[in-house]
C-alpha cells in the first residue's frame, strides 16, 4: 500500500529542486543578457541614423545625433554597424566586450568612385527657382534642400476642445474668444474621442515594435516557444498588463524580462 505522506513529501522535494533549477537558469539568462551601449566616432561623417543590427537575434537599432546607440545582446552575438556612407563594421560580443559599459567604434567613410563622370549644363540659367520649375521635378523641396533646419514630419491634428466643458466655457467667453465651429462639431460628434483612442493605439503599436526590434524575434520565439506570427500579440498583451513600457524607457531590462516571464506564466496557467 502506498504511503501517501511519504509520497507527498517526495513530490515536495522534487518540486523544490525543479523550482530552484528554474531560478538558477533564469538568473543565468539575465546575467548573460544586457543592453549593449556604444558610441560611433568619426571626425567627418554624420553620426546619426547609422544602422546597428544584432545578426544573431535580429534586433535592430540606430545611432542618435551624437553617435550613441543601445541594443540588446547576449554573449557571442554578432553586431553589424552599417550605413551607405561608412564601411561595415562587425563586433563579436565576447566576454571582454560584454563586460564593458560602453564601447567606442571608429568608423571609416565608404567612397564609391565613378569613372568618366561628365557634367553637362542642361540649359541652366543660374536662377534656382526658374531652373527647378523647368526641370519637371514635382517633389516639393524640404528644409535640407536649402540648408534651413525645420520640422519635416507629419504634424498631428490639434484637438481644439478636450471635453464638452471647454465648449461651454468658450460660449460664455464668446465676445472675447471666437468659437471654433469645426472644433465644436468634432467634439460633439465623438471625432476627438476616436482620435485620442487612435493616438493611444499608435503609441502602443510603436512601443511594441521598439521592444520587438530591441530584443529580436528570435529571442521571443525561443524563450517563449512562439511562432513568428504570435510574437506581436504576445508582446502587446504583456505591455497592456504590466509596466514594461516605462521599465523599457528607463533601461530596466531585468524588470522588463521579469514582466515578460510573469505574463507568459499567467497565460499558460
Amino acid at each position: 500500500m502506498i504511503n501517501i505522506k511519504r509520497y507527498l513529501k517526495g513530490v515536495k522535494v522534487i518540486f523544490c529542486f525543479l523550482f530552484l533549477g528554474m531560478q538558477i537558469i533564469f538568473s543565468q539568462t539575465n546575467q548573460n543578457y544586457k543592453s549593449f551601449k556604444g558610441e560611433v566616432v568619426s571626425d567627418s561623417l554624420n553620426l546619426s541614423g547609422i544602422h546597428i543590427i544584432n545578426k544573431s537575434s535580429g534586433a535592430k537599432s540606430i545611432t542618435n545625433q551624437k553617435g550613441l546607440f543601445s541594443i540588446g545582446v547576449k554573449k557571442n552575438d554578432t553586431i553589424i554597424i552599417s550605413s551607405i556612407q561608412i564601411k561595415p563594421h562587425i563586433i563579436v560580443i565576447n566576454s571582454k566586450v560584454f563586460s564593458q559599459d560602453l564601447i567606442k567604434v571608429y568608423i571609416e567613410p565608404f567612397v564609391n568612385e565613378l569613372d568618366n563622370v561628365e557634367v553637362r549644363p542642361h540649359n541652366l540659367t543660374g536662377n534656382i527657382l526658374n531652373d527647378m520649375l523647368e526641370s519637371g521635378i514635382k517633389n516639393q523641396i524640404n528644409f535640407d534642400d536649402v540648408g534651413v533646419p525645420g520640422f519635416k514630419g507629419k504634424r498631428e491634428e490639434r484637438i481644439v476642445y478636450k471635453n464638452d466643458s471647454q465648449i461651454i466655457l468658450n460660449v460664455l467667453l464668446l465676445p472675447l474668444m471666437p468659437i471654433d465651429i469645426e472644433g465644436v462639431y468634432k467634439q460633439l460628434s465623438g471625432y476627438y474621442d476616436d482620435l485620442k483612442k487612435k493616438r493611444i493605439l499608435d503609441k502602443q503599436f510603436s512601443s511594441v515594435v521598439q521592444l520587438m526590434e530591441f530584443y529580436g524575434l528570435t529571442f521571443f520565439m525561443k524563450k517563449y516557444e512562439l511562432k513568428d506570427n504570435e510574437v506581436y500579440e504576445f508582446v502587446l498583451g504583456a505591455v497592456e498588463n504590466s509596466n514594461i513600457e516605462n521599465d523599457f524607457k528607463s533601461s530596466n531590462h531585468n524588470l522588463v524580462l521579469e514582466s515578460f516571464d510573469k505574463f507568459y506564466n499567467s497565460i499558460n496557467e
